[in-house]
Formats: structure tokens, C-alpha cells, sequence
């Protein structure tokens, strides 16, 4: 009994693939109607399905396959046209199929799975078909007609498996691989002549028991090099099914564990042999390193599979859910041999189910509204794969109408995730993100596909559970991109380990771009509106201080490390004591109280058998534009209070013409660079389109009489001075530097729009009437602002 258990359970797992596979076959025939081959593949899967049912006395399986089987010989034959129609009665009968096998796997019968409703539609669909075939073939000659007719009756009339005499029975189906006779390949290959095998096979009808190669090579009428090659050339090629064996998960899961057991066997042994010195220990410690490297990299194969498992089940699950909406849907897929861990496949297969149906429901448009737009009435939805920096990342992009940034915002405000005066000063993409959060739907209706607010959250969670991140891009009237980025693998990563305070961690190797060691004189940290900031070649780059976002006590900004990380797509520097080295930690799953926390994506034990706690990077990232933000909202007020004349204030350096013109820090909100083309006229003012608000520009050379030759380029530079939810931006031709104003050497203005000039870094440079500039662009920024402030006090 035990042994039939066995065959059914790999009949069932056969059958579960064959059935996969005819999924797709039939979805490509309908794509390609006249594809004998896909016809015939979808043909040969039934029949094994139901020869074997018919052994293991699935009688229900059997009829079920039978009838499908008889529709598909009428396909193959030619006797009737592949239509849609025909293609989702039989996709019906794979669904009726699928449900007796889950029966199987469950209860072990079949049970009562209505099958003569769905037999009833492809007798229904034959009869159909059989009409249209006798029109067709009025005029063709009657003997034909007759033999037809014949084989119609005896696929349409199952016979019982006991009473169905053996001359009845189908031919075996031609297999692709079966194997040549040797005669027919030394024939074609001119190692003899037919009338040569012709004779030796007469001879072995007549009782000679010797092999045709033995009578050819014996009489002399073929030489053995001929018939060698003939006989190689018949040797059957090994099958997928004899090339690979099924290995419970599970198994491969504790082969991972233990090797990753065995990697920290490794760091410990190498440590001590290195403290030794021992040459010979060396030697050996190396060599075993190498072979735990192999066999780590071996186990790790055993457990990639190409993502194109996970994606073989969407083709069905668009065409269904198109055809119930009225629309025309094409899927492109890019990528599909880039291979994942089999347990993150299994994570991510729910979340890219979910993107897809929601790109069918809510992106792509109906025919005619594309058509409107001056689209074709077929959209795309195009699924990618493709390995970056250690990670693996799966976009859904679709070609439809795009996120309505500005319904999408309207709708945080009435749910309370987002207050009206932060809309106007946040950028595009951090408000697509909202359609993340929990219950968040901007659908008129609720539909059986979408509309609840239940999913892209649930997408957004499961992903990052597995390490990975999620992030939208759209374009109006052009279409969305939904973008998974996925690690590698969870067992076993190349990482750096640090120092902070008295405390060890493990950054990922994969996210570090590089590391800056600050000594205080040639590089230091400089800071912003109070967030600290690290200036690397020309460009500022955000900080965060690991000790700070840790509640540690908070060390000096010399002797330190700046490690330049990127994640979500920012790029921001951690600040540590010391980097000590790389080493490759195998990564435990953290108790979910840690998870809570955030800022932690795993642990590790260290090579010194301590326990080190694995950074989560893109947290860290999160963060850093956090306390940036925080940083400059609590130092606006207070800074902002200072006279610009003060001494000690913080400058941003600008060249205007051959001038150096200094800003005060504390009043640039923004710094921003905009294509030439972006700037409009609005009477005889210049102005700029910017996040949903018109912007006023003054160019700070006319405003101080520095008229030269423009700067040459696509781009100009502006700095954004913001208040009360009213901007201004000052146009200078580059951004220098920023400096510390603590000179004595000044004099006051003796010009329109300056209050002085100073010695600043070695030059002379002028101080911006700040007022006076932001006057020029909006003479009336500071008589509304004052307006705004008595509505709001009254």
C-alpha cells in the first residue's frame, strides 16, 4: 500500500507540472492557432494524464481527460479551428482537472468534483466544430468524409477502459527523441547502400538473429567507423526527467544551515591560526577556507531557481482577468532565466500576483479611452528581472494612464496621513508611496480585483520581511513602474563589521560604495541647517551618526569613518569609530521584538564568537532624511532670528560673473538645478513650474548690475528660499563652497542689494541683502505673508 502511496504522490507531482505547462501551451495557441507543435505537446501532457489515471483507477480523472483529449485530436487533425472559445473550454477542463487532483491530494478519492458541466461545454464546443467541418467539407469526396465521420463517433463515444478491445486503441504517440533504426541512419549518413540494408533486413526476416550492423560490417558493405557513428547517433539523449532528481526543501534548507555552521567553524579557525602564525596551520586554514567557499556556493545553487517558476502562472492570470474587464492585454517578459532562492520565490510570488492584477485593473485603460489618448487599444504590460549590486530586481511596468499624484494626495489628506500645507513642499515620489499605506484606495467602486485598500500594503510588508524594498515611479498618461528590489539569498552575505562605541556591527557588503576615513584637517564633516553633511567630490552627501540613531553617547567628528551606503535609491554616509574588516557572516533571523525596532535586519556570530547585530540599511536611509529634516525644521526658527551681518554664521558661496556673492545658510531651504527650457515668462517676471507651486526667479546678475556673458549649459543653478508655504529662487551662474563667516576684515554696503563684504576663504566676498533679493523676485512675498499670518490669528 505504502508503495502505492509513493506512485500516486509522483503522479500527482507530475501531473501538477504537466499541468502548468498546458497553462501556458494553451495560452501561447491562442496567440499562434495554427502551432502543431504546441497542439501537439498539449496533446501528449493529456494523454500521460489520463493513461496513468486509467492505472491507478481515477476513473472521474480519466473520462474528464478523455473528453479533453478527444477535443484536442479534432485541433490536431485539422477537422476544427482553434478560437478563443475552444481555448477557455479547455482551460476549464485543466481547472476540473486540477481540482480532482487536489481532491486526490487531500482526501485521497476523487469525490464528487462535478465534471458534466465542464464534459457537457466540450461536447458543446465539438458539436460546434463538427457543424462547421461538415459545411466546410460538402464538396470533398465521400470515402474521406466517411473515415472522418468514423473517427468523430469514436472519439465522441468514450469507451470504458475494460470493454475497449486492443485494435481500438491510439497509437503510441511519435516521441521527439525516439530512437532511428540504424538501418534508416546509415542510409542517410552514406555509410551503405539501401539495397544493402534492404537485403541484411530481408535476412533477419528470415531467422538470421545477428544485429543489421554485425551483417553490414561482416559481409563488407559498411565500414565499423560508419556504423560506430550510427550507433551513438541512436543512443537515446538523456531526458530532463532522467537528468534531475527532486530534493525535498526542506533537506536543502539543513544542507544551508549546516554549511553556514561550517563558515563560522571557518572564521573562528582562521582567526586562531592567524593569532599562531603557524605556516603550516595557514596553509591548511586557506584550504579549507577555499572548500567551504566551494561547497557554499554549491549548496546555494541547489536552491536558485529562475524566476521564471514564479512568473509561468501569470500569462493565465492576465488573459483571465482582461477578458472579464473588456480589455487588451500583451505581457512582454524580460529576465526570466535570473534565478532567486527558492524560499524567497515562494515571498515574493503573492506580491508580484497582486502588482500584475493591479496593473490590469487600475493602469491599463479601457480600448477606447487609449484609443482617445492616441494609444493603440492593446496595452503592455511588460514584467523585468535583472540582477543589480547583489540584489535582484523585478519590475511591473505597465503602459496605462499613470498615478494621479494629485487624487493620490487628496485622498492622504482626507485619511489624515498627510496635512494640506505638506503637500505643496513634498516631492512626487514620496507621495506615490503613499499608496503603501494600510487601507489606502483611490478606486471609485469596489470590484472583486481591487478597491478595498487591502494589498499594496501587504506587498510592501512582505517584501521588506524578506530584506527587500518596493517603490513606484509613474508618469501621467504614460504609465507605472513597480519595482521589487530582492536580495540574493538569505543565508550567507559578504559584509563589513564595525566599530561603534564600545559596540560591534555588520553592515552588508552590497550596500557600500565606499569609505572615507576623516581626520579632522583635510576632511571634515560640515553641517547644514544643523544636519551634519560631508562634501564628496563637489557634492553634499547626507550623515547619520550610527551612535546617535543608536542612543549611544555621541563622539567628535574627528578620527571617524564616513561609509558611503546607498539604498531606496539615496545615497548618505554612516558615521563610525573604526571599519575593522570583511568576512562573510551567515545571517539568523531575528525575534520579531527586534524587528519592531527597525534599524536591524539580522544577526550574525562573529569570527570571535561574539554576536554581532547585522544593519538594516535602508532604514538607516529612511532615517538620514528624517533627521535631516527634523534637524532643519528645529534650527529654522532660531537661525533664521540671527542678523545676517553676525559674525560666526554659516555661508553658502556662490559665483555670480566674475563676483563671489555669499548667501547665509540658514536662508536656503533648497538647492536646485533646472533645465533652461523649464523657465517661463509671466508678464515681465521670469518664473519656474515647481512641485505643483509658480515659482519667481531673480537673476542675481541683473539684480547687481554683474551683466557678463551667461554661463554656458542646459541647466541652471537656484537657490530656493522658503516660508510660510511661499518660495522664491535666486539664480546664480555656480555654487562654490560653504564657509564659516568669523572675519573681521568687512566693510559695509556700499551697493543696492548687498549689506557688506568680507574675506572669505582668502577672497573678497559680497553679502546678499537677502530681503532685498527675495523683494525683487515677489515684491509682495512679506505683505502676504503678513496677511496669511493675521487669517490665521483672527
Amino acid at each position: 500500500m505504502e508503495d502505492l502511496g509513493e506512485i500516486v504522490a509522483e503522479f500527482l507531482l507530475e501531473s501538477h507540472e504537466n499541468l502548468d505547462q498546458i497553462d501556458r501551451d494553451l495560452v501561447a495557441l491562442e496567440q499562434e492557432p495554427n502551432s502543431r507543435d504546441l497542439i501537439s505537446r498539449i496533446f501528449r501532457a493529456i494523454h500521460t494524464i489520463k493513461g496513468t489515471s486509467g492505472f491507478l483507477a481515477f476513473s472521474r480523472l480519466e473520462k474528464l481527460a478523455h473528453g479533453g483529449e478527444s477535443l484536442l485530436s479534432k485541433l490536431r487533425d485539422g477537422v476544427q479551428p482553434v478560437t478563443p472559445a475552444t481555448i477557455t473550454v479547455l482551460l476549464a477542463m485543466i481547472d476540473g482537472v486540477r481540482s480532482i487532483l487536489s481532491s486526490i491530494e487531500e482526501n485521497g478519492t476523487e469525490n464528487d468534483v462535478d465534471i458534466d458541466s465542464i464534459l457537457a461545454q466540450v461536447h458543446a464546443q465539438m458539436n460546434a466544430g463538427e457543424a462547421a467541418a461538415e459545411a466546410a467539407a460538402a464538396p470533398a469526396a465521400e470515402a474521406p468524409a466517411e473515415t472522418a465521420e468514423t473517427a468523430e463517433t469514436a472519439a465522441e463515444t468514450p469507451v470504458p477502459l475494460e470493454e475497449a478491445p486492443p485494435a481500438v486503441r491510439p497509437e503510441p504517440e511519435p516521441v521527439e527523441e525516439q530512437r532511428k533504426p540504424i538501418g534508416e541512419l546509415l542510409v542517410e549518413s552514406g555509410g551503405a547502400q539501401p539495397q544493402d540494408v534492404g537485403s541484411a533486413l530481408a535476412q533477419q526476416l528470415e531467422g538470421d538473429e545477428r544485429k543489421l550492423g554485425t551483417i553490414l560490417l561482416e559481409e563488407g558493405k559498411a565500414k565499423p567507423a560508419a556504423v560506430n557513428e550510427a550507433l551513438q547517433q541512436q543512443a537515446p539523449k538523456r531526458s530532463i526527467a532522467d537528468s534531475a532528481i527532486r530534493v525535498d526543501v526542506d533537506l536543502l534548507d539543513t544542507l544551508l544551515n549546516m554549511v553556514g555552521e561550517l563558515v563560522l567553524a571557518r572564521n573562528q579557525l582562521v582567526r586562531g591560526v592567524m593569532e599562531i602564525g603557524d605556516a603550516t596551520l595557514v596553509r591548511s586554514a586557506q584550504r579549507l577556507g577555499m572548500i567551504t567557499s566551494e561547497l557554499q556556493e554549491g549548496i546555494m545553487k541547489t536552491r536558485m531557481q529562475p524566476i521564471e517558476h514564479i512568473w509561468s502562472k501569470l500569462p493565465r492570470v492576465i488573459r483571465d482577468l482582461s477578458n472579464s474587464l473588456g480589455k487588451k492585454v500583451e505581457l512582454v517578459m524580460q529576465g526570466k532565466e535570473t534565478e532567486l532562492d527558492r524560499s524567497l520565490l515562494e515571498a515574493v510570488k503573492d506580491p508580484l500576483t497582486h502588482l500584475v492584477r493591479n496593473a490590469v485593473d487600475h493602469g491599463i485603460e479601457d480600448p477606447e479611452r487609449r484609443i482617445a489618448a492616441g494609444k493603440g487599444p492593446e496595452g503592455t504590460l511588460t514584467l523585468r528581472a535583472y540582477h543589480e549590486g547583489g540584489h535582484v530586481a523585478v519590475e511591473v511596468a505597465d503602459d496605462g494612464a499613470g498615478l494621479d499624484v494629485d487624487r493620490i494626495a487628496q485622498k492622504a489628506v482626507e485619511k489624515g496621513l498627510l496635512r494640506a500645507e505638506q503637500v505643496p513642499n513634498m516631492d512626487k515620489r514620496d507621495i506615490m508611496a503613499m499608496v503603501f499605506q494600510p487601507g489606502f484606495s483611490t478606486a471609485a467602486k469596489v470590484t472583486n480585483v481591487s478597491g478595498r485598500g487591502v494589498g499594496m500594503d501587504v506587498v510592501k510588508t512582505n517584501i521588506e520581511n524578506i530584506g527587500g524594498a518596493v517603490s513606484v515611479d509613474s508618469t501621467p498618461g504614460e504609465g507605472t513602474v513597480w519595482r521589487l528590489t530582492i536580495p540574493l539569498t538569505l543565508a550567507i552575505i559578504q559584509a563589513l563589521t564595525v566599530d561603534c562605541g564600545e559596540q560591534r556591527y555588520v553592515v552588508p557588503q552590497v550596500a557600500v560604495l565606499e569609505l572615507v576615513f576623516i581626520d579632522g584637517n583635510s576632511t571634515k564633516i560640515e553641517y547644514a541647517s544643523g544636519a551634519p553633511v560631508y562634501r564628496l567630490r563637489g557634492k553634499l552627501l547626507p550623515l547619520v551618526r550610527l551612535d546617535r540613531t543608536l542612543g549611544l553617547d555621541v563622539g567628535g567628528d574627528q578620527g571617524v569613518y564616513i561609509m558611503v551606503l546607498q539604498a531606496d535609491g539615496r545615497r548618505f554616509g554612516l558615521v563610525v569609530d573604526r571599519v575593522l574588516n570583511t568576512e562573510e557572516v551567515v545571517v539568523k533571523a531575528l525575534n520579531s521584538r527586534f524587528k519592531d525596532i527597525g534599524l536591524y535586519a539580522g544577526a550574525t556570530i562573529l569570527g570571535d564568537g561574539k554576536v554581532g547585530l547585522i544593519l538594516d540599511v535602508s532604514s538607516l536611509a529612511r532615517r538620514s532624511h528624517l533627521t535631516a529634516d527634523a534637524d532643519r525644521k528645529s534650527l529654522e526658527g532660531s537661525s533664521r532670528a540671527n542678523a545676517a551681518a553676525g559674525t560666526g554664521e554659516r555661508l553658502l558661496v556662490t559665483a555670480v560673473g566674475e563676483r563671489r556673492v555669499a548667501i547665509p545658510l540658514d536662508t536656503v531651504t533648497r538647492l536646485e538645478e533646472f533645465p533652461r527650457e523649464r523657465i517661463e515668462h509671466a508678464g515681465s517676471r521670469e518664473v519656474v513650474q515647481y512641485r505643483g507651486q509658480i515659482l519667481p526667479l531673480v537673476r542675481l546678475s541683473h539684480l547687481l548690475g554683474a551683466y557678463g556673458e551667461e554661463p554656458e549649459g542646459d541647466t541652471v543653478s537656484v537657490v530656493v528660499y522658503s516660508e510660510g508655504g511661499r518660495s522664491v529662487a535666486l539664480v546664480v551662474d555656480r555654487i562654490v563652497d560653504i564657509a564659516e563667516n568669523s572675519t573681521t576684515a568687512r566693510r559695509d554696503a556700499e551697493e543696492d542689494g548687498l549689506v557688506g563684504t568680507a574675506v572669505i576663504q582668502q577672497r573678497v566676498t559680497e553679502l546678499l541683502d537677502v530681503r532685498r533679493a527675495i523683494l525683487a523676485a515677489d515684491p509682495n512675498f512679506y505683505s502676504d505673508l503678513e496677511n496669511d499670518e493675521m487669517l490665521v490669528e483672527a
